[in-house]
């Protein structure tokens, strides 16, 4: 009986686990790709939503396409560099979250950042389906950066480790 009690147990604990870390799971379903860096500071991305296909639009697009340089960077392909993300710890991120809600509002300061949001013709190679909406969209990294410095979320980069 004892054994018994002890494998439901173990069991609930695991279900329980298992719950708790979905919660807790990323939800972002976005993909991006480089399109190219340019040297004001610019970042041109692809951007798709894996989940959203045809429904996906364009000011969704521009906000994830900051929170790809938030928060996981940009990998470096068709010749542009990786580019980290610019919270790369955990208390830049929490630092962040005092000043989310309004940074992210209808009229928040997200949109000085992208430059334009178009549809792109050209579909990535890794998806298959042409109903996908897949956007070229353009933000000033350097001018993102300079914000969250002056917003005391990250240091300058002229200020020592």
């Amino acid at each position: 009986m004892n054994n018994k009690l002890r494998r439901i147990s173990i069991l609930i604990v695991f279900t329980c686990s298992a719950f708790l870390l979905s919660l807790v799971a990323d939800k972002r379903s976005y993909q991006t790709e480089c399109v190219s860096l340019e040297t004001d500071g610019y970042v041109t991305i692809k951007i798709w939503d894996t989940k959203k296909g045809a429904k996906y639009n364009p000011d969704q697009a521009r906000q994830d396409a900051i929170r790809a340089l938030l928060y996981s960077g940009i990998a470096g392909t068709n010749g542009c560099t990786t580019q980290p993300p610019l919270l790369s710890n955990l208390d830049d991120q929490n630092k962040f979250k005092n000043i989310e809600r309004s940074f992210w509002s209808k009229k928040g300061k997200w949109v000085n950042f992208t430059r334009n949001s178009a549809t792109e013709t050209t579909i990535p190679k890794i998806i298959a389906d042409k109903n996908w909406k897949v956007y070229q969209v353009t933000v000033s990294r350097n001018e993102l950066r300079k914000y969250l410095e002056e917003q005391q979320i990250i240091k300058s980069l002229n200020n020592g480790f």
